[in-house]
């Protein structure tokens, strides 16, 4: 970065403000992501492509194409990365030439409708998915439910980031945002938090977990632990909220229960999901939040092999008879 063309990190910085007023709900999500994204752009141009100055006319009207064809077999062929993240770091460049364009800063977007993206990216699957058994998911909930003391490795918020994951099937995102101060224990519920998209959802649990949750609460004040965030940290002799990152540790560390070792949060959340959509598909699309049954359907239900679906068409011939 610090062989960047200076003037793109100027005009870049410039989108971002711009960005980010209109969109404060995003701005340390999306907008971080997309600045990540961009530095990558920024060095692969200062490397292969002469440093050029991101509005230079001259490049975007004779160049561009192969440049950004260049870039993504880059990304393919050297970064290793898939379908679905090159398509996203496509977009994150893509974004700021339609915000140049409309500051009339260029005349026209550079590749807008001319580059073809990557197809298919959404049949690629790059990252393990398990559909947990009900068998697993209840030895899960055991182990994680035994007495906490020093023998054991699981500790408190291990349980209860597990019973509220599950119980909700809530994106790591809303999990890594949960607060004391959001918390409606009797109303089994965290109100107000803010999902993907700027979505403002509640993350609902059990009557089990709430009776937990109060265990919970109860231990973290007798150890005197002052800190918002449902899920803490010891940094720098304060409390302060656990990481996205460290939520994902653990999680992994839960998997390893069942013999899981490349257990993720989204497997948590397709799991519950799955087994409430085999019972009813649109209780599960609600419980997701997604504005379409046919989401939760292709991307959250397990899919049945051959044999099994022959064995249920057979059974239903018969019922018929």
């Amino acid at each position: 970065m610090a062989k960047v063309n200076p003037d793109n990190i100027k005009i870049y910085d410039k989108y971002l403000r711009s960005r980010k007023v209109k969109n404060t709900d995003v701005k340390d999500t999306t907008y971080k992501v997309y600045q990540s994204y961009m530095n990558i752009f920024m060095c692969y141009i200062m490397e292969r492509w002469d440093n050029f100055y991101l509005l230079d006319e001259e490049v975007l009207e004779e160049d561009m194409l192969d440049i950004m064809e260049s870039f993504m077999l880059f990304l393919q062929d050297e970064c290793g990365n898939g379908k679905k993240v090159i398509n996203t770091k496509l977009s994150a460049v893509s974004s700021f030439y339609h915000w140049a364009t409309k500051r009339r800063l260029i005349k026209a977007h550079p590749f807008a409708g001319r580059l073809e993206r990557i197809q298919n990216a959404q049949e690629e699957k790059k990252i393990a998915v398990h559909f947990l058994t009900q068998e697993q998911i209840d030895k899960i909930t055991e182990e994680l439910s035994k007495p906490k003391d020093s023998l054991n490795r699981y500790d408190w918020q291990d349980e209860i980031l597990w019973r509220i994951a599950y119980d909700s099937a809530a994106r790591i995102g809303a999990i890594h945002q949960l607060s004391l101060s959001n918390l409606d224990l009797d109303k089994r519920q965290f109100t107000n938090i803010r999902e993907k998209r700027s979505k403002i959802v509640n993350v609902p649990f059990l009557k089990a977990t709430q009776e937990r949750l109060r265990e919970y609460l109860q231990w973290r004040e007798e150890n005197g632990i002052d800190c918002d965030a449902l899920f803490f940290a010891r940094k720098n002799g304060e409390w302060t909220r656990m990481s996205k990152q460290s939520l994902t540790l653990r999680i992994r560390k839960i998997g390893e229960i069942i013999g899981i070792g490349d257990f993720r949060p989204h497997s948590i959340r397709k799991s519950r999901l799955n087994i409430i959509g085999k019972k009813n598909i649109k209780k599960a699309a609600s419980l997701a939040h997604h504005e379409s049954i046919d989401t939760t359907v292709r991307f959250y239900t397990e899919k049945e092999d051959e044999t099994a679906t022959l064995d249920s068409i057979e059974e239903e011939l018969a019922n018929n008879e």
